[in-house]
């Protein structure tokens, strides 16, 4: 332990399998860096960083699991689609929103952008549903579209 009161080693990833805790992390088709933390229990931790370029993620929708969105570096904008209504919310660094579930939702990252995400809740694991009419409506507004919107 070197003096830092810490185990990094081998004994605590056996510690995180046994609390049913892994690691994913993959380059997405948009070009975003995501590195999860994810618990069998469904919730999770996401640190997303944005490709070259600006890019929406995949709309989508949870029964039961909340999302908390917190900016790191640049902006991001959430919008969410309620009783048919875009709802905009454009964050900046240290901004914290949180999704509610049955409400489709989506996050658009400029480039070089970081946020945090944390899901929460009771969910199950696959409590993942896409949202064909939000990608509709919001997958091809331009950068200066999505920030005029959220004013």
């Amino acid at each position: 332990m070197g003096g830092t009161g810490m185990d990094t080693g081998q004994d605590i990833d056996e510690a995180a399998h046994a609390e049913g805790i892994a690691t994913r992390h993959e380059r997405m088709d948009n070009g975003e860096l995501r590195f999860r933390l994810l618990a069998g229990d469904g919730s999770a931790y996401i640190r997303t960083v944005a490709g070259q370029t600006g890019s929406w993620q995949n709309s989508h929708y949870h029964h039961d699991v909340r999302e908390t969105y917190i900016v790191q570096r640049g902006w991001a904008a959430l919008v969410e689609l309620v009783d048919g209504e875009l709802v905009w919310h454009v964050l900046r660094p240290g901004d914290i929103r949180t999704t509610r579930p049955l409400v489709p939702h989506n996050l658009y990252l400029p480039a070089g952008a970081a946020t945090h995400t944390v899901k929460h809740g009771l969910g199950e694991p696959d409590d993942w549903h896409p949202s064909a009419e939000l990608d509709a409506a919001v997958k091809s507004m331009a950068e200066d579209e999505i920030l005029n919107e959220g004013r």
